[in-house]
């Protein structure tokens, strides 16, 4: 058994990144409370200030990781397939990829599949316990994006239960393939019914994405990832700490 101050000594460099992201945020928030008391913003400007202005807000670490997904994207964007994301939260990632489809694939069939069931996180006993309840998304909100962006023809949402429904959801569709899986979800029976219907549909060339290989908050991960990649190589970008890992599927 790892004592708890081993742990501690392993956790140090993420906690500092967290506690760093949060006092921004906090700061962040304080800000444009001051500003919209003083009568200087409306609440109602506040999106388009924050979206409008958007890199003069987002922390190194978010922006590390957009541009880690960017990066792979531009690995598959000329293989034949769909994108999958499991555990697709408030849908910024899974927009993100249906963006950069609209940019750089406008003639193209290809689209981008989220699956979740808009619960949150339900560990089982080999889980990590205190992700009980959280990223718990918003299925109505999403579509509104979706449909106000005129996404809808490109994000496609599934929502459900991946450990009953992915079967069923991968065997109505044998033309089905991905050139790009995004995994994101951190439970052990997510994950195993997610690599068991959707990787062997994965294309040669294609990417598998992992949000947390190797990280204490999955503790099933790595072991389900080794179980199906075979000797495929997994790597990192040694510019962001989250995704923790991609493989291309040789």
């Amino acid at each position: 058994m790892i004592n708890s101050e081993e742990f501690k000594i392993e956790d140090s460099k993420w906690d500092k990144s967290n506690v760093e992201f949060s006092n921004y945020l906090k700061k962040l928030g304080y800000a444009y409370k001051d500003k919209i008391e003083s009568g200087e913003l409306t609440i109602e400007n506040v999106p388009a200030r924050m979206i409008s202005d958007g890199n003069c807000y987002v922390g190194d670490a978010k922006l590390a990781n957009t541009l880690y997904k960017y990066e792979l994207y531009k690995k598959v964007m000329n293989l034949a397939g769909d994108i999958a994301e499991v555990g697709i939260f408030r849908g910024d990632s899974f927009l993100f990829w249906a963006k950069l489809i609209k940019l750089f694939e406008p003639y193209n069939l290809t689209q981008v599949y989220g699956f979740d069931w808009f619960q949150g996180m339900a560990p089982s006993q080999n889980d990590d316990q205190f992700q009980q309840g959280k990223y718990c998304g918003e299925y109505e909100h999403l579509k509104e994006i979706i449909e106000w962006q005129s996404l809808d023809n490109i994000a496609i949402i599934q929502n459900m239960d991946v450990t009953v429904g992915l079967k069923k959801f991968v065997e109505e569709r044998p033309f089905l393939r991905f050139k790009l899986l995004y995994i994101d979800c951190g439970i052990e029976e997510v994950m195993e019914a997610s690599y068991k219907y959707l990787y062997p549909r994965l294309v040669k060339g294609g990417i598998l994405l992992m949000d947390h290989f190797n990280y204490k908050v999955s503790p099933q991960e790595s072991n389900i990832v080794e179980k199906y990649i075979g000797d495929n190589i997994v790597y990192q970008m040694p510019f962001a700490r989250q995704p923790s890992g991609y493989i291309i599927k040789q």
